[in-house]
């Protein structure tokens, strides 16, 4: 899980423990200031790393640094301070000269920076100044907490409950750790197998939480391998195991990953077409993604309790021409490692090509899918 991930989650958490009148008056208060850069303190600048720098125009960012300062200096409640803060958070690509698209943040071409290899000119339709993007924000959460539906009856439940817990790190960390046969189903969606390294699409959000360049390289490497930077993990996963005392798993899943054959194959036909590829790197992405998937499948099946069902959103994925068909593969993973493939259910309209492969290859479109296994009663 992302740090971006643990932000939004406490967030929510806050938003149903928030004291409403209160959380209420004191957007009333900021919206009533005009300037935020009248309480700049340079202890909270943004630390920028190469990939954000001049992200944002000078006085925005005086703004911003100087909400962040007011935040923790005027506004004692954690649930309060934390709302306010997420409304800030919230709006970073709206204040800034970046957007998202796909596996990078592109660039306004007020920001001055290089347009890329293709030169094409993008200009946002808008850039908000920060007191109107941050208003807005916050009216949205006021409507949300009051009368929006989105946490209608939902304290009362939450409440009489245990609060969700969260566990920030490595799937292939966290896994390994958790007791067996304790899960009634898993939902997730992972990292797709398609080159887009996500520390550099929230690359706004990751700085604003206090990431370094050191901690954002460490946390590319450590996530599930999705780039063409990811090296391989063997050796860290054999650590692991053996320091868990599961050295027989850690066989049994390389067994699994070494006995897929149409997964072979599918390197076996990128290793033939390497000297085409865009980028050589991308048959070392696709066999640590499933190296690594092999791992992720084989401790769900194990903490699933029988029964349980795991339900899972990814899509296929292209390079050169070539189809890698990461739901019929996964679910060879997933058979041998105990499950029984239930669906695969697919979108009715599926997912292009990139336009690079589309100029060459033609039009091709791609299944996306969400897959349901499950974990047989008798297992």
């Amino acid at each position: 899980m992302l740090p971006v991930g643990q932000y939004i989650f406490n967030a929510r958490i806050a938003a149903l423990e928030v004291d409403k009148r209160r959380f209420s008056e004191t957007v009333n208060t900021i919206k009533h200031i005009d300037d935020f850069a009248q309480y700049y303190d340079p202890a909270y600048q943004l630390q920028h790393v190469a990939i954000t720098q001049g992200a944002f125009p000078p006085d925005t960012e005086k703004a911003l640094v100087g909400y962040i300062a007011y935040c923790h200096a005027y506004i004692a409640d954690e649930h309060i301070r934390t709302l306010a803060l997420f409304a800030c958070f919230c709006v970073l690509e709206d204040i800034s000269y970046t957007r998202k698209d796909g596996q990078y943040l592109r660039w306004d071409v007020r920001s001055g920076r290089s347009q890329g290899k293709q030169g094409k000119i993008f200009r946002k339709a808008r850039i908000y100044s920060f007191s109107e993007a941050l208003r807005e924000k916050l009216a949205q959460i006021m409507h949300d907490l009051g009368e929006g539906t989105l946490f209608r009856d939902e304290l009362t439940s939450v409440r009489q409950h245990n609060l969700p817990q969260m566990t920030l790190g490595s799937c292939l960390e966290i896994l390994p750790t958790l007791e067996s046969r304790s899960i009634d189903v898993i939902l997730t969606s992972p990292p797709y197998c398609n080159r887009y390294d996500y520390t550099r699409t929230y690359a706004l959000e990751l700085v604003f939480l206090g990431n370094s360049h050191t901690d954002i390289t460490s946390l590319r490497q450590r996530m599930l391998s999705c780039t063409v930077e990811n090296k391989t993990k063997r050796a860290e996963m054999e650590a692991l195991y053996r320091r868990l005392e599961r050295t027989e798993d850690f066989q049994r899943i390389e067994e699994v990953f070494n006995t897929q054959h149409e997964f072979q194959r599918v390197l076996s036909i990128l290793e033939s077409l390497k000297e085409r590829l865009p980028n050589k790197n991308v048959i070392q992405l696709v066999r640590n993604y499933f190296y690594e998937m092999c791992f992720t499948v084989f401790e769900m099946a194990r903490i699933l309790k029988p029964g349980g069902r795991i339900i899972m959103v990814n899509d296929n994925v292209q390079y050169e021409g070539v189809e890698v068909a990461i739901d019929l593969l996964l679910a060879n993973v997933a058979e041998a490692c105990g499950l029984t493939v239930e669906h695969i259910w697919t979108l009715e309209k599926g997912k292009g090509n990139s336009s690079q492969q589309m100029g060459e290859h033609g039009r091709n479109e791609l299944r996306k899918g969400v897959y349901v296994w499950q974990k047989p009663t008798t297992l």
